[in-house]
């Protein structure tokens, strides 16, 4: 068997397909250029014959920017340098944190695709050099009253002198409208000088602080432009939010209550429900006045409402805010339980198609109750039960945080053991108290740390300074007749007040040496007794009650023997005690200082008094003396200087006569009338008879007897 082969026709056949290869090519490009220009036509006719296209290159040739097309479009369009190494990177326009200078930043200087930089009209705002975030403190001010001024905004900065503010912008809202209450928010520049950490500082005190009223805190932050994309979540009225629905562990959900995979692609609404939580607020201050608030537009309308909030002075005060924001977790409680007060229904939906509103899981007990026997026996608790368990703190819901919120854990005492509490105080024995007498006080505050620790404070103090067994609380005070109430009274008062000091002495002791919250006792009493001035009143106590001296000394030594005791124990830190024994004690020694001054001054003055009658005593003895001798020497010229020489007897001075050995002039009277009784002898001159006439030493110690 033969075969041929022919190399002519070989190569005929692979012309014919080259050229049939070449027509398919030169076919297709002719349909892709008329289906290029079809699209063309249609653009021109809808945006005009002048406009730029896809592909086709710039009108202006200072603008020359490549753009590539087909199956090239993938890649980027930047011209090619051969050039390597440092400083040949082309600089990446978006990335603005690189700074050119204090202050300031780079500008792009190349486009990103190639060509000379654009220098049309456009280019003049692409210019501008922006402000350096980083290098410049800025903060930004927001939740701001819409109707707040910039001179405000800077009144909240004056106690900070190192951030002086230079300028203060109001930044336009941004993003969709929030639903609720609008705010503002500024841009606040501050000078060169300000340093960061100043504004740190500032924002650690007045973030989520300082109240700017009508419910509105201040919130601070770094200021960063645009470059930072908000983080604020989407609200929803009364700050409700959406719950699955709750289903119970240990078998599948049925389909109406989200179980199944048909009902993974349902709405979310079929899936979830708008919740709307209302718990209580957690210090006792607040709930009554939220109670109050309550009773108010009960019986006054809506209109006490709408008064109560156009009234200045609550529109300043911080704790009305809840009532000015629906979002506020004391208003939800607000609006529930006025609800529940006045609807009296079961319907948990409040406002139409608001969301379902939910209470507090556990009611406030004996909420309704005015007298003893109004209380509920189902909550009534038994000694016996000895497996109770104490209630613990619990975790914060979500949403219940809020500025200005009394977070201390103490919690709040239910009416029943408020009345306890009083009804232990006022059932002491009158007269001085035994450490039995009190223990079931101590016991009783004790178990109530973490349910009403801040009202069995307050209870301790004000039975302090005003002893519940005095007053009308008292159901057993004894009166008498009228004579003598007033004389029991102000013993009553005394001891009562010395027994109210007791009970607070032995209720530190006591929660000093327990386990658990009760250590907070000390901090929070020592605070109170300041704040209250409670010894200062213990001090002005003897002067009201017109205490004698030895009873007001018994008093003082009570109240200091306890001072000495909380002293020794260390119950409270130093500047405490200090600031207590200053308080009840300063006067008291100012008056004893003051005694011993005045006692060493009297015995100064005796002694200056007895040392200067002894040296005048002395003088005048020696005086004497000599006088004695001037006479005795010149008696005669004596006399002829006073023109006596004719015999008439002259008048002898006090000053002359001697005072006598251990003799006064006084005792000298007697016998200068004697010498001038004495007859006169003819021719004896002056001086001779004041010689014979001088009492002799044995007349002057003669007894008289003799």
């Amino acid at each position: 068997m033969a075969f041929k082969f022919s190399l002519g026709a070989a190569k005929a056949n692979k012309a014919q397909l080259n050229a049939k290869a070449k027509e398919e090519e030169e076919e297709k490009a002719r349909e892709e250029k008329n289906a290029l220009d079809k699209v063309m036509a249609e653009f021109e006719e809808e945006h005009g014959a002048g406009s730029k296209v896809l592909g086709e290159p710039e009108r202006h040739e200072e603008e020359k920017v490549f753009v590539p097309t087909g199956n090239k479009r993938h890649f980027t369009g930047r011209q090619r340098n051969m050039k390597s190494g440092p400083g040949t990177l082309e600089a990446d326009p978006l990335d603005e944190f690189r700074s050119a200078g204090p202050g300031r930043l780079n500008a792009p200087t190349q486009p990103r695709f190639g060509g000379a930089p654009p220098t049309g009209p456009g280019s003049l705002n692409g210019a501008k050099q922006k402000e350096n975030l980083y290098t410049t403190v800025v903060a930004k001010a927001s939740n701001l009253p819409p109707a707040m001024d910039s001179k405000r905004v800077e009144e909240l900065f004056a106690e900070f002198p190192s951030l002086k503010v230079t300028k203060v912008e109001k930044i336009p809202p941004h993003g969709p409208a929030t639903k609720g209450r609008p705010s503002a928010a500024m841009k606040v520049t501050f000078d060169k000088d300000a340093n960061a950490r100043d504004l740190d500082d500032a924002m650690n005190r007045l973030n989520d602080k300082k109240y700017l009223g009508r419910g509105y805190y201040l919130h601070l932050d770094r200021y960063l432009g645009g470059r930072v994309v908000g983080t604020e979540q989407r609200t929803e009225p009364f700050g409700a939010r959406w719950q699955a629905p709750e289903v119970a562990k240990g078998y599948a959900p049925p389909p109406d209550l989200g179980g199944g995979a048909r009902d993974r692609d349902r709405p979310r609404g079929d899936t979830e429900r708008l919740v709307i939580t209302a718990n209580q607020p957690p210090d006792m201050a607040t709930l009554r006045l939220v109670h109050m608030t309550i009773e108010g537009v009960i019986n006054g309308g809506v209109e006490f409402e709408a008064g109560l909030m156009n009234d200045p002075q609550v529109q300043e005060e911080e704790r009305f805010a809840w009532l000015f924001d629906q979002k506020h977790p004391v208003n939800r409680y607000y609006r529930w339980r006025m609800h529940q007060i006045v609807c009296d229904t079961p319907n948990s939906e409040i406002f139409a198609r608001q969301g379902m509103w939910q209470g507090p899981t556990d009611p406030l007990a004996d909420e309704f109750a005015n007298h003893l026997g109004a209380f509920d026996a189902e909550h009534e608790e038994s000694d016996d039960d000895e497996d109770e368990e104490k209630p613990q703190q619990r975790q914060l819901p979500v949403g219940d945080n809020y500025p200005g919120r009394v977070d201390n854990g103490h919690g709040i005492m239910s009416p029943r053991s408020r009345a306890m509490f009083l009804w232990l105080l006022t059932s002491l024995p009158p007269g001085s108290i035994l450490a039995d007498d009190i223990a079931a006080i101590s016991v009783f505050a004790v178990e109530h740390a973490s349910q009403g620790m801040d009202e069995v404070i307050h209870i301790l103090i004000s039975n302090l300074i005003e002893p519940f067994q005095t007053t009308e609380t008292n159901t057993r005070r004894r009166l008498g007749d009228t004579e003598g109430r007033e004389e029991r009274r102000r013993a009553d008062l005394r001891q009562s007040t010395v027994n109210a000091l007791r009970i607070i002495s032995d209720v530190l002791l006591t929660t000093s040496r327990e386990s658990g919250a009760s250590y907070k006792y000390r901090l929070a009493i020592g605070t109170q007794l300041v704040e209250r001035k409670a010894f200062e009143h213990l001090q002005r106590l003897p002067a009201q009650l017109e205490m004698g001296r030895m009873t007001e000394k018994t008093y003082r030594d009570e109240v200091n023997s306890i001072l000495t005791v909380w002293k020794d124990e260390h119950l409270f830190d130093k500047p405490a005690l200090e600031h207590l024994d200053e308080a009840f004690n300063a006067q008291e020694r100012q008056k004893e200082q003051a005694e011993q001054e005045r006692k060493l001054a009297e015995k100064r003055n005796r002694r200056k008094a007895a040392v200067k009658a002894t040296t005048s005593t002395r003088v005048d003895m020696d005086n004497e003396d000599d006088k004695m001798d001037i006479d005795q020497e010149d008696g005669e010229d004596i006399t002829a200087l006073d023109g006596s020489n004719d015999g008439t007897p002259q008048a002898v001075p006090d000053t002359v006569l001697p005072a006598g050995l251990g003799g006064t002039v006084a005792e000298a009277a007697p016998a200068v009338n004697a010498a001038a009784a004495e007859p006169e002898i003819p021719g004896e001159t002056a001086a001779a008879r004041a010689r014979r006439l001088r009492p002799r030493a044995e007349d002057m110690f003669a007894s008289d007897g003799e």
